[in-house]
């Protein structure tokens, strides 16, 4: 929820063919694009963020992801890209420091 507050207005792409950066192999999936209300890019369109469904998870209907967004996190990876993932039994709780 606070990465769509950040981020924009979700919505679920179409299936589209990518190609594994390290295998070469070929493969169609779809992914989460959060549409941000105020940022432009260089060409006047509206910022697009796109996250990825995890490999755990799997693909979600956009239905589904409503039903469960209280226990889905995006978390960014070392690469720099995005994933949606279920939260896991061991998951971080958050500590309010007053800022």
């Amino acid at each position: 929820m606070a990465f769509a507050r950040a981020h924009g207005t979700m919505s679920v792409t179409q299936p589209r063919e990518f190609t594994n950066g390290n295998t070469g192999e070929k493969f169609t999936a779809r992914s989460c694009a959060f549409e941000h209300p105020t940022e432009l890019d260089e060409q006047g369109r509206h910022k697009v963020c796109f996250v990825g469904f995890s490999r755990n998870l799997g693909e979600l209907s956009p239905a589904e992801i409503a039903a469960r967004k209280d226990e889905l996190n995006v978390v960014e990876l070392e690469s720099g890209n995005y994933t949606l993932c279920a939260q896991g039994d061991n998951a971080w709780e958050a500590v309010d420091l007053g800022l």
